[in-house]
């Protein structure tokens, strides 16, 4: 009988660690979008910085199914918008514009990383469509004004879209997708030489990696937005190493968002992920930027 009660509350306790497991895990989305563009409601691959008491929000912008096909108000483009606490946003205007006839982004600049400050200068990395999809970047001092690199296109390994940078220990880490929307990186010291591209053995677009406690978690899109897109995560704990694929997120799927959620970035703030990511809910001729939160767990916070 004692032994029955015994395995009985084992049981008990390893179901109730399981459904903690689970809501640990867990990602909860807002219902409703904490960014609609007003000019075009095409809000596309958010990436977000907070300087001082300012979030900027950059975003692929100029919605093509417009006018019967001829595109929103304006050229395709990167816009950004402000906000004084990452929920309420306020468009300002162009960011990246449209590259010229025969320019390596002559037909969309898209897709922008968040940007990383070096020796008193942003650099803000993007893909460009043209002939190919590829990556180059833009400098400010101000993340207002930016200017192109005449070096663009920087990354020369066939397609490089989707561009992610991290920075650990004076290495910084370019994350792209490739052919077959297989995940790469190439590393740098100066933010513009790049080394030989490094397999992740991931796959996905919008690629985004946090570092939690000793182990990292890249996130990817599967899918494509006329047909369904969500995230997946990977985690290894050595980024010389494969990832791990360790499934589906476990993330509620608001109405905006119901045909597509994905593409999108990661802040950190106070003991939570914040999670921004673009939704469609008519095979992606609108997108919105929705917010997503999970708590860092305890032990990653102390580390």
């Amino acid at each position: 009988m004692k032994k029955a009660i015994f395995e009985a509350v084992a049981l008990l306790c390893c179901g109730l660690q399981l459904m903690a497991s689970a809501v640990d895990d867990a990602w909860k989305a807002e219902e409703k979008p904490v960014y609609t563009d007003p000019v075009d409601q095409w809000a596309k691959d958010p990436s977000i910085i907070k300087v001082g008491d300012t979030y900027y929000m950059y975003y692929t912008s100029a919605n093509p199914w417009q006018d019967t096909g001829n595109g929103g108000q304006g050229e395709p483009r990167i816009d950004y918008a402000t906000s004084p606490d990452g929920i309420n946003w306020t468009r300002q205007g162009v960011a990246i514009a449209k590259g010229k006839a025969g320019e390596w982004d002559d037909t969309r600049p898209q897709a922008p990383a968040k940007p990383i400050l070096k020796d008193g200068v942003y650099y803000l990395y993007y893909a460009g469509a043209g002939k190919g999809v590829t990556t180059g970047y833009a400098t400010s001092t101000d993340l207002k004004n930016w200017t192109k690199s005449p070096k663009n296109p920087v990354l020369h390994q066939g397609k490089c879209n989707d561009p992610f940078v991290y920075l650990e220990n004076g290495t910084y880490y370019l994350f792209y997708t490739s052919g077959g929307d297989s995940i790469h990186y190439v590393t740098s010291t100066n933010l513009i030489d790049w080394s030989p591209p490094v397999a992740t053995g991931a796959t996905g677009e919008g690629s985004v990696l946090v570092k939690e406690g000793s182990n990292y978690r890249l996130f990817g899109c599967i899918g494509f937005s006329l047909n369904g897109e969500y995230y997946k995560e990977y985690t290894t704990s050595d980024l010389a190493k494969p990832f791990t694929d360790k499934g589906r997120i476990n993330i509620n799927t608001p109405e905006f968002a119901r045909g597509a959620l994905c593409h999108g970035d990661i802040l950190i703030q106070g003991n939570e992920y914040w999670f921004y990511f673009q939704g469609t809910r008519d095979n992606g001729k609108r997108f919105d930027v929705g917010l997503a939160k999970q708590p860092i767990p305890a032990a990653a916070e102390k580390k």
